[in-house]
């Protein structure tokens, strides 16, 4: 910042003539006593200069004159002006004037214009000289260049300011408290939290206004952590204006000068009100989820982000007999029968990586040192925010029914081989009934090869009717066949084959095999057939969910 005050500088040429005024103010121009002082006044580096007791300049020295290119008579009287920047001249001249009338000493601040045009902060001084009697007889006066001083006040207001800007815009409540615990400021955050304005709290000692007096104590025992160079981190309860309490992240430190004395406190505090209610309302989910998963049915583990197991319900470790400090991490593997344990991390692995569902079956040790089927099932869990947590699973004992399983799979197949054995069985039984059905188309099928031979051996052969005898033939053949066919399946161990056959026609073999067997106990059967029954009654009563109407009764002496 620059200082120009009464001096206007001319170059100084060692010819130029000074001021003929004399010093001591005798017609005769100046004495020896004043070139003196001149010659003292230009060797000083400052810019010095002098004035009559009116306010007019009448001297300047070389650097003055030298910095604003102006020639002493230029500067003289009220003329130093010139050098003074637009803005600042009228400030300074009302100044000027007022030490002028009271007769004090003058200090104020100016721009001064070089001679190549750019302009410096000066600091103007002025003392007035008075002689025996009190009066004024002159001024004396210096500018000193403060150009680098300015700079440096506007840069630290910059910084300042914007530590300012800091302090109001800070997310957290702040306040600086004085070396007694009383307010100095506030940020606008803290106003917010606590619903003060700062004018209602500066002054005040911060205990009165924000603590509850529950928490006095303990606000008075931070203070003095505070008063003995130690910083405070704590979470606490303070109070609002209304009454309403507030959880907050206090974090309090002491501020000192170099010698170590404290001057002051910063405390900043953050609004924990709702991460305490979600660390509540997380402590009680987990205790609702311990809760349940003790009781379940089921063993129930977690694992973390990394995969490795953190928890495991109170029924898993009564299965294994193992603490929780035995099972977490991969401690678990230990009871997990040891052929099993590599497909185990072969399922679980890929589906961990992926953050997919798994599922599978082990061998898993109980506490009684027996083997038991577990299935496993795990999930992967997720925050409220959707962040992986890591994976939830359950395992149930399946041992029972994988022996039940094994158990039913004997008894199927016991089934089929006594269905088999029923059925060879029952064709020993049916042999005698069957041969006399089997003989049945073949005896006729050698009467129409009779018949067929006779019409063709005719003088005339009757070809028509050797036609027809053959096709009874063929018939008579196919049917033994069929006979045939299906009492050999009866004695393969086979699964039964499904196809599709027209209902009626089976009933008319059934009708046909029995005939003899109905004979020999006097049974007369009779058949009602419906015509568009469909080739498949199961397809039919499946299908359709309606069976076609039919007619079958059996007569004969009960």
């Amino acid at each position: 910042m620059q200082h120009s005050r009464f001096s206007v500088h001319t170059p100084a040429r060692a010819d130029e003539a000074q001021d003929e005024r004399p010093f001591n103010g005798t017609p005769n121009g100046p004495d020896e006593g004043e070139v003196r002082l001149r010659r003292v006044m230009d060797t000083i580096p400052e810019f010095v200069w002098s004035a009559l007791p009116d306010g007019g300049v009448e001297f300047c020295n070389q650097k003055w004159l030298g910095y604003t290119g102006m020639a002493l008579d230029e500067v003289k009287g009220w003329g130093w002006a010139a050098a003074i920047h637009s803005q600042d001249i009228r400030d300074l001249q009302e100044r000027w004037r007022a030490a002028l009338k009271q007769g004090t000493s003058l200090e104020a601040e100016a721009r001064m214009r070089s001679v190549d045009g750019s302009c410096r902060w000066f600091l103007i001084r002025a003392v007035p000289l008075r002689d025996d009697q009190g009066r004024i007889i002159r001024w004396y006066g210096t500018n000193t260049d403060i150009e680098d001083l300015k700079r440096a006040e506007e840069e630290v207001q910059k910084q300042t300011a914007g530590l300012d800007e800091l302090f109001e815009q800070a997310p957290e409540a702040v306040a600086v408290l004085s070396a007694d615990d009383r307010i100095v400021r506030v940020n606008k955050e803290f106003t917010r939290m606590f619903s003060y304005e700062p004018d209602e709290v500066l002054g005040h000692p911060i205990n009165d206004l924000i603590v509850p007096d529950v928490f006095v104590e303990g606000a008075r025992e931070y203070a003095h952590q505070l008063k003995t160079g130690h910083r405070v981190e704590v979470e606490t309860i303070r109070r609002r204006k209304d009454g309403t309490e507030v959880h907050v992240s206090l974090l309090a430190v002491p501020v000192t000068t170099a010698s170590g004395a404290q001057v002051a406190n910063y405390a900043i505090y953050r609004d924990i009100t709702e991460q305490k209610r979600a660390e509540a309302r997380l402590r009680e989910s987990e205790v609702r989820f311990q809760a349940m998963a003790d009781t379940a049915p089921v063993m129930i583990w977690t694992t973390g982000t990394d995969g490795l197991c953190n928890y495991f319900s109170k029924p898993w470790l009564e299965f294994t007999g193992r603490t929780m400090e035995q099972e977490v991490g991969t401690g678990w593997t230990q009871g997990v029968h040891p052929e099993d344990v590599p497909r185990c991390f072969d399922v679980f692995l890929p589906a961990f990586h992926a953050r997919k569902p798994f599922r599978m079956e082990y061998r898993l040790r109980r506490a009684d040192g027996e083997y038991r089927w577990v299935i496993e099932s795990g999930i992967p869990r997720y925050t409220g925010q959707g962040e992986f947590a890591g994976y939830i699973g359950s395992n149930i004992d399946i041992t029972d029914l994988k022996n039940a399983e094994q158990e039913r799979e004997r008894l199927r197949q016991a089934q089929a081989d006594l269905a088999h054995i029923n059925r060879v069985t029952t064709m020993g039984e049916l042999t005698a009934s069957l041969a006399h059905e089997i003989k049945q188309p073949i005896s006729a099928a050698v009467t129409d090869a009779r018949t067929c031979l006779r019409w063709l051996e005719r003088d005339e052969p009757n070809v028509s009717e050797a036609r027809e005898a053959a096709s009874r033939i063929i018939q008579d053949v196919t049917r033994a066949s069929e006979i045939i066919s299906r009492i050999r399946s009866l004695f393969k161990k086979e699964e039964p084959q499904r196809e599709s056959v027209d209902v009626n026609e089976v009933i008319r073999e059934m009708i046909a095999l029995l005939r003899n067997e109905a004979s020999r106990y006097s049974i007369s059967v009779h058949a009602e057939l419906t015509e568009d029954l469909p080739k498949s009654l199961l397809q039919c009563h499946y299908g359709s969910g309606e069976i076609p109407s039919r007619k079958f009764s059996l007569y004969g002496p009960w």
